[in-house]
């Protein structure tokens, strides 16, 4: 744990830095609905960055990841607008849902390779509940069986990202075709895991009440139906607004009628609740500071 004074959040100058590298990675078609994507982060390219420069600024998502530390270490500094001090248990954590932004800091150069996995899918491969690990970061082997862990040494052992990818890969593609739901008219999930997921609960012979969605939701979310919800239907039209104001003479007002908002106010107060910024200053952010990283690759 560092010793010297807090970072501050909010630069007074932008730290978009080049040399730093940042991907998201897709998972094979027949692990769609399973596996969200990859998302892989290195600084070791660069000289160290300046402290503004070495924090992580991640969006609430509803979302389970598995982060590797290659190199380097990682802290939590900030939960929604609570400052906190938590190391992270590296080098292999497990994140569950998130319904609040988080900033992490890292004290050094950092190589991190995540696995973002669907929620309700991870439930179904482990019998995890989702509920007692959402806005939680946990050690990797307090939370996975042997065999989930074994996988996950080999990973971190893997000499690129593209093994990691295949060891995943092979290790989850069998379990998930097992696990999955064969026998449903809905087997493939359709392409938003978030309907399927309701309408198999749904379909349910034990879910007979609104109390028992909810209930059940918890368990194989983490986040109440009409969380998780917001959640998703924010992250598709943030993509939206993204891809729209990107060279173009687009207005909030445009994004907000061609993304589903009742109007401007609507998209600006939902935008700033979730992410706790103005759309014009998250698009600032994004745009100029090193530590919005996450918010420019993701789509």
């Amino acid at each position: 744990m560092r010793s010297h004074q807090p970072v501050s959040i909010t630069p007074s100058t932008p730290r978009h830095v080049s040399g730093t590298h940042a991907a998201v990675h897709a998972p094979r078609v027949s692990l769609g609905s399973c596996i969200r994507a990859y998302i892989t982060r290195s600084t070791l390219d660069v000289a160290l960055l300046p402290e503004h420069g070495r924090l992580n600024h991640f969006p609430p998502a509803p979302l389970c990841t598995i982060a590797w530390y290659l190199h380097g270490e990682a802290e939590l500094i900030q939960i929604g607008e609570k400052a906190v001090t938590q190391a992270l248990p590296t080098p292999i954590v497990f994140n569950g849902p998130r319904t609040e932004p988080v900033v992490s800091y890292n004290p050094g150069q950092v190589e991190v390779f995540m696995l973002a996995l669907q929620p309700e899918a991870l439930h179904l491969l482990t019998g995890l509940n989702m509920a007692e690990y959402t806005n939680r970061s946990s050690a990797f082997a307090q939370v996975f069986d042997a065999e989930w862990q074994s996988m996950a040494q080999a990973v971190l052992k893997a000499p690129d990202h593209g093994s990691r990818i295949a060891l995943i890969e092979a290790f989850i593609e069998p379990r998930w075709f097992a696990a999955r739901p064969h026998k449903s008219p809905f087997a493939d999930w359709m392409r938003d895991s978030f309907e399927s997921m309701a309408v198999r609960m749904l379909a349910s012979r034990w879910v007979r009440s609104g109390r028992q969605l909810e209930r059940q939701m918890k368990v194989w979310s983490g986040l109440s139906y009409q969380r998780l919800w917001g959640l998703r239907r924010a992250e598709f039209r943030f993509i939206a607004a993204r891809e729209m104001l990107r060279g173009s003479d687009s207005s909030w007002s445009d994004v907000a009628a061609s993304t589903g908002y009742a109007d401007q106010a609507h998209f600006c107060r939902e935008t700033r609740k979730i992410t706790g910024l103005s759309p014009t200053e998250l698009k600032r952010r994004v745009m100029e500071e090193e530590s919005y990283w996450v918010y420019r690759i993701w789509s």
